[in-house]
């Protein structure tokens, strides 16, 4: 399964539920953005390992929406402290999805420490996350204000295309996701 792939699943599911979307700095945002962009969509640029953080936030600001951020597991690792946080808060409407390919995808395919990660044990050890689950294209997807705090892992293969360029600058991205939020 590639990871544009499971990225189209997610956003598709995504938007059919009204869901907003935090992607990762990287493929994760190129992959999104390839998909079909969506004013709903804040792409993330900056330093790696912020879409959960950032989400949270977003999940917080807007409790009666459904917030998906989409992380690589590489950047995860980097900010693996953002779980406690968020397992604390626990927003019922926050879905956390891993994209788990073992490698950093735009640095040449370095590998990523996240191949130690057990993802399913991770989320168990922390009491605010009420779910786990591995998807695959399969797996029917709905976002909501109550499902409680997710965690998707999605197993991916290491990518042999390129991610696409991503042409918007983040004052941009900004603003027109603060107007989508004021608009919805």
């Amino acid at each position: 399964m590639q990871q544009v792939d499971i990225i189209r699943h997610l956003a598709e599911a995504a938007h059919a539920s009204g869901a907003l979307v935090v992607s990762e700095i990287g493929s994760q945002t190129q992959w999104l953005y390839s998909t079909g962009d969506h004013p709903s969509h804040l792409y993330l640029s900056g330093p790696m390992g912020m879409a959960p953080s950032v989400a949270l936030g977003v999940a917080l600001a807007q409790p009666n929406k459904p917030v998906l951020a989409i992380c690589g597991d590489g950047a995860l690792a980097m900010n693996l402290n953002a779980l406690a946080t968020i397992s604390y808060m626990a927003p019922k409407n926050l879905t956390l999805a891993v994209m788990d390919n073992g490698v950093y995808d735009l640095t040449g395919k370095v590998p990523s420490p996240s191949s130690a990660i057990d993802y399913a044990q991770l989320s168990a050890g922390f009491k605010g996350f009420t779910h786990y689950q591995q998807i695959d294209l399969g797996t029917n997807l709905v976002f909501s204000a109550d499902n409680g705090l997710t965690l998707l892992h999605a197993q991916v293969e290491k990518s042999t295309a390129k991610a696409p360029s991503f042409p918007l600058q983040p004052l941009h991205i900004h603003a027109r996701f603060r107007d989508y939020l004021s608009q919805n």
